[in-house]
C-alpha cells in the first residue's frame, strides 16, 4: 500500500516516550490558524514537501533506530497533518510495527469519521488528541470546522478502547483560546470523560510561518507571540487548582516545565 508522506523525522524526543521516529502523513480536514506544519494540509503531492511511500519503505526507516527503541522505550509515532486522513496507510505501518515489538503512538485531532479510528486504534499503544477548543463557535471559526465529532469520537474511544493510554492536549494560542474561560471548559470536560485521561498543555510557537513562506501564503497570526514558560505553567498550576483529581502538565518543546494534581473533595 501507498500514502503520501511528508516527512520521517528520527530521533525525536517529544512526541512520546523515549527515542521516537516520527511519521508524518500529508493532508488535514483542518485549517487552523496557528498550524504548525502548513505544508502537511494538503494531501496532493506538492514538489518539495513530500513523497510517494509504501509501507514497506517507511517499515525500512522505521526499523533502523529499532535497536535505540529497546533501549529507551521508544518507538514510532504516527502524525500529521491529521493521520485519519490516511488511515488504512497508518493502520499498515501501525501493524507491523505492533507485530516486531516496537512501540506506537498516533497523534491526531479525532476530526473523521469513527470508522477511520476504529481501523487504527487495535494497534496504538498511546494516544494523542488535540482539543484546541471546547466552544463549537470558536473552534469553527479558528480551525474551519466545529468539534461535535471530535468530541463524540473521544468520548466512544474511551469506552471501547479501555487499553490504550490517552492523552488530551490543548495547544494554548494567545488571543484565541488562552483565557481560563475557555481552558476550564475543556478540563471540566476532561475531568467528567469515563475513565482517567491526563491534560497537557502545548505553547504556541511561530515554526509555522516558514512553512507559509514557502507555499506563498500569509501567516494568519503574524502579530501573535509565542506562548511563555511562565505563562504556562500559571495556567497549568490554575487548573489543577480549580478542577480536582486531574493532572494538568505544561509542555515546552524541549521540556516538562511542571505537572500538577491537587486532589480535593468536589
Amino acid at each position: 500500500m501507498e500514502g503520501t508522506v511528508l516527512r520521517i523525522e528520527q530521533g525525536s524526543l517529544h512526541d512520546g516516550a523515549g527515542l521516537r521516529t516520527v511519521v508524518y502523513l500529508k493532508g488535514c480536514p483542518l485549517r487552523c490558524a496557528w498550524c504548525s506544519i502548513p505544508e502537511s494540509q494538503s494531501k496532493q503531492i506538492e514538489k518539495g514537501f513530500d513523497q510517494t511511500m509504501t509501507a514497506e519503505e517507511v517499515m525500512d526507516e522505521i526499523e533502523k533506530d529499532a535497536v535505540f527503541y529497546f533501549h529507551s522505550d521508544g518507538g514510532v509515532t504516527i502524525s500529521g497533518g491529521e493521520a485519519l486522513v490516511q488511515a488504512d496507510f497508518a493502520k499498515e505501518i501501525l501493524q507491523k510495527s505492533k507485530y516486531i515489538g516496537i512501540n506506537t503512538v498516533l497523534e491526531t485531532s479525532f476530526c473523521g469519521a469513527y470508522n477511520e479510528i476504529q481501523k487504527v486504534a487495535p494497534y496504538v499503544d498511546t494516544l494523542f488528541v488535540d482539543v484546541k477548543m471546547f466552544t463549537s463557535k470558536l473552534h469553527k471559526q479558528w480551525t474551519s470546522l466545529d468539534n461535535q465529532q471530535i468530541l463524540k469520537n473521544i468520548r466512544r474511544f474511551l469506552i471501547e478502547y479501555p487499553n490504550c493510554e490517552v492523552r488530551i492536549r490543548v495547544p494554548v494560542v494567545p488571543g484565541i483560546n488562552m483565557n481560563l474561560t475557555e481552558l476550564l471548559t475543556i478540563a471540566c470536560f476532561v475531568a467528567d470523560l469515563d475513565r482517567f485521561v491526563p491534560l497537557e498543555l502545548l505553547p504556541y510557537h511561530r515554526y509555522g510561518m516558514h512553512g507559509y513562506q514557502a507555499l506563498g501564503l500569509e501567516y494568519p497570526l503574524a502579530d501573535t507571540p509565542a506562548s511563555s514558560p511562565k505563562e504556562m505553567f500559571a495556567l497549568a498550576d490554575q487548573l489543577a487548582r480549580t478542577v480536582p483529581h486531574l493532572p494538568v502538565t505544561a509542555l515546552t518543546k524541549t521540556f516538562i516545565i511542571e505537572s500538577k494534581l491537587y486532589l480535593m473533595d468536589k
